[in-house]
């Protein structure tokens, strides 16, 4: 089923009448001469001390760290995301991307969302999204037309999930308008069935998650939504009235602007959902500018948690009870705010265990001149920022995060950091002064121990690119046992990059097959222990900038070559076992049995 921009367009306008904007604000240096209004939140009022690259390749010159990335050209088609000035609020966002096996064949395909572009008279200019599907040896397909997923919307964010129980996997789409549903039909097709399951919900929503929140198998889905405007809004003559940095004057935003509430609907078990948002335990005045939707089980109980990157506002965390519902615990937990107490503007997150305790922690990428922020997991004892002593924050200051994602490079069982960057106001490109940028590169950042270093310079011509990038999703897309990754990008074709590292490390890649109506395991927490060495991930959907990773969970294993023990723990509390796990190979784990 085509679903046509013009359908969409339409339902747009029909929503929250235009608002003059009258605000004005000013940054200077690097803190809030007025208090925010109509901005995004402020920085630090001093600049963290700058280590160098220097430093940082030489660190990891002398620990013999070698990794490439290179750059592959493999999806020509550009995705954009208004017009090139960028003077509405709606038109920073950008799109997501997601990494699934849509038709069972064992590579992963790739899953682009595209926006609307603007012309310069704000004409809108309609994008179809697109599925390229993988042929393998780096060939891929444009199959969105024939697929029945090529929509033409403004479109947002991905995640993917059985939300039918067919066996099949799903992908559910944010647009600013309708937002889609694309049933998988098992045959290489798919059917828009938002309407039908519940989930066609309007607005401007950004991130979204599949998890099943009570443990009764059943996949439920939790949509962040950002702020309320109008197509109206949009299109009319832009309004800059934000002064950045004593440089430009920009669109304003988010601060003084009305936040969108999210919504979590629960899957009643019939291909139907129901809005049970109530179930969050949030009060109406607590709504934010939301983004990053990252589900786990933080704290080790057997239920699946939220957190959610808010832009400017503080950070949530929705600990679940045990059935379904939750309190969120955001302030208390040490998540919500930085270690200076202030809300930063969260964009993406992303979980993984950096200091190897055995808990998982969060990374959250922010705004530019503001660093990204590691939360260490104390388990009982909630988070603690520990950006500045890991090394975030020194090295992630100046630059805009979006997407995050935790990721084992070089299969030497750390997880490292890759950021994705890039700026949202094109005018900081015309005041040089500033030493800020539109385009920027991305960065990836190596495990030390639980310290990180800047390896970028050094990681292949794939990390040398400038572009104003967004979305990140992490996966095998060649089956080598190597993570590669897929960036979007604003108004600029995606960066697909190819690991190419070599190492004497070893790996393993668990699939897990679990009984419908989850038959893909997603929320399932997984250990393994490779010669006393332990590790923990865990199977999500979302995550990152509103984007979908490989649902397969790659393991790198150091110098170990023997067997592995691996432990599962499903949502709701079972745990099944299995030992002497062969190492360097795909692994099909089968709790259906």
């Amino acid at each position: 089923m085509r679903v046509d921009a013009a359908v969409l367009v339409v339902a747009a306008l029909l929503q929250v009448a235009p608002r003059e904007e009258k605000l004005r604000r000013t940054y200077e240096g690097n803190k809030v001469s007025a208090p925010v209004a109509a901005g995004h939140a402020s920085a630090p009022g001093i600049a963290p001390t700058q280590r160098s690259s220097a430093e940082d390749l030489r660190e990891a010159s002398l620990a013999g760290l070698a990794l490439t990335f290179e750059e592959v050209t493999a999806f020509p088609e550009k995705t954009y995301f208004g017009g090139a000035a960028k003077d509405h609020i709606l038109e920073f966002g950008g799109a997501g991307v997601a990494l699934l096996d849509y038709n069972a064949d064992g590579l992963l395909d790739v899953y682009i969302v595209n926006g609307t572009e603007l012309s310069k008279a704000r004409k809108p200019i309609a994008h179809r999204n697109i599925l390229y599907k993988n042929l393998g040896n780096w060939k891929f397909e444009n199959v969105s037309r024939a697929a029945g997923v090529d929509a033409a919307a403004w479109g947002a964010g991905v995640c993917a999930g059985d939300y039918n129980g067919d066996g099949h996997l799903d992908l559910y789409v944010t647009n600013f308008g309708t937002n889609l549903l694309f049933r998988n039909n098992g045959d290489g097709t798919f059917t828009e069935a938002g309407r039908a399951a519940g989930l066609n919900l309007d607005g401007w929503s950004t991130g979204c998650s599949f998890l099943d929140a009570d443990g009764d198998g059943n996949l439920d889905l939790y949509v962040a939504r950002y702020l309320t405007t109008s197509w109206h809004d949009v299109l009319a003559t832009p309004k800059r009235t934000l002064l950045w940095r004593g440089g430009p004057f920009v669109m304003a935003g988010p601060q003084g602007l009305p936040p969108a509430a999210d919504v979590f609907f629960h899957n009643e078990g019939n291909g139907r959902f129901r809005d049970q948002t109530s179930w969050l335990g949030l009060k109406p005045r607590e709504a934010a500018h939301g983004f990053g939707v990252l589900t786990a089980d933080f704290n080790a109980d057997g239920w699946v948690d939220i957190f959610v990157a808010n832009d400017s506002d503080p950070n949530y965390l929705f600990r679940n009870r045990g059935n379904g519902k939750f309190d969120e615990v955001g302030v208390e937990s040490g998540v919500a705010f930085n270690a200076d107490g202030r809300a930063q503007a969260g964009m993406g997150a992303s979980a993984g265990d950096f200091d190897g305790d055995g808990r998982l922690d969060i990374a959250v990428t922010n705004f530019a001149h503001d660093n990204n922020t590691l939360y260490r997991n104390l388990g009982s004892d909630g988070f603690e920022d520990v950006s500045e002593a890991s090394g975030l924050k020194a090295r992630t200051f100046e630059r805009l995060g979006w997407g995050v994602a935790f990721f084992d490079a070089d299969r030497d069982g750390l997880p490292d950091l890759f950021f994705a960057n890039g700026h949202i106001y094109p005018q900081v490109d015309e005041f040089p002064q500033l030493k800020e940028s539109h385009r920027q590169r991305n960065q990836l950042l190596m495990n030390r121990g639980g310290h990180f270093i800047d390896v970028s310079e050094a990681a292949g011509n794939g990390l040398r690119g400038l572009k104003s990038h967004r979305g990140l999703a992490v996966g095998d897309l060649d089956n080598d046992g190597r993570q590669d990754l897929v960036i979007t990008s604003m108004d600029d074709a995606p960066t697909v990059l190819r690991n190419r590292t070599k190492t004497g490390n070893h790996w393993v890649s668990l699939q897990l097959v679990c009984q419908r109506p989850n038959a893909f395991c997603i929320g399932a927490s997984v250990r393994i222990d490779a010669g006393g060495k332990k590790q923990i991930q865990e199977i999500r959907s979302g995550g990152s900038y509103v984007s979908q990773g490989d649902l397969r969970l790659n393991f790198g294993l150091g110098a170990h070559s023997g067997k592995i023990d691996v432990e599962v723990v499903l949502p709701g509390g079972m745990v099944r076992a299995w030992r002497g796990v062969e190492a360097d190979r795909f692994v099909m784990l089968r709790l259906d049995r």
